[in-house]
């Protein structure tokens, strides 16, 4: 059979991680034995795909599995609470002035996952490192020196539940795992099948990222060459007032973000999900004053998080003007994509079947 690709792959390694006839080829997983690929676990992918409503593509409206089709699909109406589920929303950044530099907007995800190690409450945390082409990777940090090989943000996507699968096999108990919402919805789907052989139990905490988009590493690559910048010779990226703003060695480029539409990938086009709703605490700038991290505790894994890191960040309450600014850009996220959902559901009737399958654990 032909080599055929899932056209709105996420790119999160859940398939790759748990699926052994599954592989990925420039950002998107591609199939060589079809659909189930023969095996016992037939469909079993589809069950804890992020993506899964929009995979009927893959058999081009010719599923001989309509009828008993798993999906489960993402698009629900809007919810009463935009942000989903929380207990409390809080404003951070890390006390120590060298970690607060390196991380992202204060470092407050950072200084937690450091303090974390530290303390013992987690032994292995998955965070996204990049190569010198900033293309992310997923690693397992044990140590604080090795988490902070994961500072910045990278805007491409992260296959980072290949880095859990590699936490688990080597052997970790208490796993972290930094990742967008696709990446925590994958794992979340993982867990819901209570499947004692992959062991998720050892996931003891999701952290979750605010995104609004991931690029496709190749055009990103093309389109900052074009403007007269090697990626290889970027030091950072960051985003602010609607600019894309690349730094390098020698000068500063600010880039309307518009100009970057066409680096998007397609499944960010379909994805509802912008503050990680289904994460123990989601984290991102929104909201918070400059040099601070949004941090919204979800449950009682992200309260204890929180809690063990005290020591480590500097914490305060978010105001009514901060929380309406991260509600305002998650509902022009799901409004924005809400249509091209239905779209890609109503490819295959098997799609409207089915409820979202699993409620997260918040402890109360």
């Amino acid at each position: 059979m032909a080599e055929r690709r899932f056209p709105v792959c996420c790119y999160c390694g859940a398939c790759a991680a748990f699926i052994d006839f599954k592989k990925y080829k420039e950002e998107e997983v591609v199939f060589d034995k079809g659909c189930g690929g023969g095996t016992a676990s037939e469909g079993f992918c589809f069950s804890f795909c992020p993506r899964s409503f929009a995979a009927c593509r893959l058999c081009e409206g010719d599923c001989p599995r309509t009828e008993v089709c798993d999906f489960s699909p993402r698009a629900s109406s809007p919810e009463k609470r935009i942000l989903g589920h929380y207990k409390e929303i809080i404003s951070a950044r890390a006390r120590e002035e060298g970690v607060r530099e390196a991380g992202q907007d204060g470092g407050a995800v950072t200084a937690m996952l450091c303090e974390a190690l530290e303390r013992g409450f987690i032994d292995a945390a998955v965070v996204a490192v990049r190569t010198e082409d900033w293309k992310a990777e997923p690693f397992v940090a044990t140590t604080p020196e090795e988490v902070l090989r994961g500072v910045g943000s990278k805007y491409t996507a992260c296959p980072s539940v290949l880095g859990v699968w590699e936490a688990i096999d080597r052997g970790y108990e208490n796993i972290a795992m930094v990742g967008t919402g696709c990446n925590i919805e994958a794992v979340r789907r993982l867990q819901a099948l209570h499947d004692p052989a992959l062991e998720l139990d050892r996931v003891k905490v999701l952290i979750g990222l605010f995104c609004t988009e991931a690029l496709w590493h190749r055009d990103f690559v093309a389109f900052l060459a074009e403007r007269g910048i090697n990626i290889k010779d970027v030091e950072r990226f960051c985003v602010s007032k609607g600019k894309f703003v690349v730094v390098t060695k020698d000068k500063e480029l600010s880039i309307p973000t518009k100009e970057l539409e066409p680096c998007v990938r397609a499944t960010c086009k379909i994805c509802e999900d912008f503050t990680a709703q289904l994460a123990d605490v989601s984290a991102g700038s929104s909201g918070s004053p400059d040099g601070y991290t949004s941090l919204i505790i979800r449950t009682k894994a992200g309260e204890e998080l929180v809690s063990v890191s005290r020591s480590a960040i500097e914490t305060k309450k978010m105001d009514d003007a901060g929380i309406k600014k991260i509600e305002r850009l998650a509902f022009n996220k799901k409004m924005r994509n809400y249509g091209m959902i239905l779209d890609q559901m109503g490819i295959c009737s098997a799609c409207l079947t089915n409820p979202y399958f699993f409620t997260l654990q918040t402890g109360d």
